[in-house]
């Protein structure tokens, strides 16, 4: 179980309106398989950038590769992402392409930042995602505790908000819904 560090897990998932300094994307996810109602847990770790290439790319690889092949395409499963910064415009396309390719998958991703968001291109895709089916959301206090308590090497501790991580949220999901 790979899990990041608590100064990692603050200075990339801190919900800034601009975040200075962090070009790294992190991707903690959770695959469940729907099982009578309540879903039983198969996966769960971290991806961040690695090599130029994304970390929602760095996953769906893996998924692929590692998981996708042992999986029963009868049966549902839903995928979870908390990410630092929301998909990319590229991304969001191959995440498209990849959810309409698998229609026994959900897809819930909950970013803590919104990426280029004023580019068109990128409002089109977030769009795209959820019309295909997914989910998107920003995170909100509810979602940095299941994170923090989750994948973050925390040592036992609580998860200590920071200053304006509300307000903050607010702003990140005010922004994403004019665009949904």
């Amino acid at each position: 179980r790979n899990l990041i560090s608590q100064e990692t897990f603050k200075f990339h998932f801190k919900n800034l309106g601009y975040a200075k300094g962090r070009k790294d994307t992190f991707l903690c996810y959770e695959v469940t398989r729907k099982d009578c109602d309540s879903p039983v847990s198969l996966h769960h770790g971290v991806f961040k950038n690695k090599d130029n290439i994304h970390a929602e790319i760095c996953f769906l690889y893996w998924f692929h590769d590692k998981v996708l092949k042992v999986l029963s395409p009868r049966e549902e499963f839903k995928i979870t992402w908390y990410m630092s910064w929301s998909p990319c415009f590229e991304c969001a396309e191959q995440i498209v392409r990849f959810l309409a390719t698998h229609h026994n998958l959900s897809l819930d991703i909950f970013s803590s930042r919104l990426y280029n968001v004023q580019d068109p291109e990128t409002q089109q895709n977030l769009c795209r995602l959820v019309q295909e089916g997914a989910q998107v959301a920003a995170m909100d206090l509810y979602e940095f505790k299941k994170c923090w308590k989750k994948f973050v090497d925390n040592g036992g501790r609580r998860f200590r908000p920071w200053k304006r991580l509300l307000t903050n949220f607010r702003y990140q999901d005010s922004k994403l819904q004019e665009i949904l």
